[in-house]
């Protein structure tokens, strides 16, 4: 079934909201930290988030690779 691009504009949308929302509301929190708590609420891969909001040019984000490393540390 093909989706509906609908439906992921407003998914988009609320993800970017999402993002603004955290990181206006713990702004100690590094990027990564912000992406990963959407992630979570949106049932979303951290990389899959960070594409979102890069590719809505609101929000400089780091790149796949440099989220990558930082979860992979311990």
């Amino acid at each position: 079934m093909p989706h509906n691009p609908n439906l992921i504009e407003k998914r988009n949308e609320k993800v970017v909201d999402r993002f603004r929302y955290h990181k206006k509301k713990n702004p100690k929190w590094t990027i990564v930290a912000v992406m990963q708590e959407v992630a979570d609420e949106m049932f979303l891969t951290t990389t899959t988030v960070g594409r979102i909001i890069k590719s809505s040019r609101k929000v400089n984000v780091p790149d796949v690779k440099t989220v990558k490393r930082h979860l992979e540390k311990p």
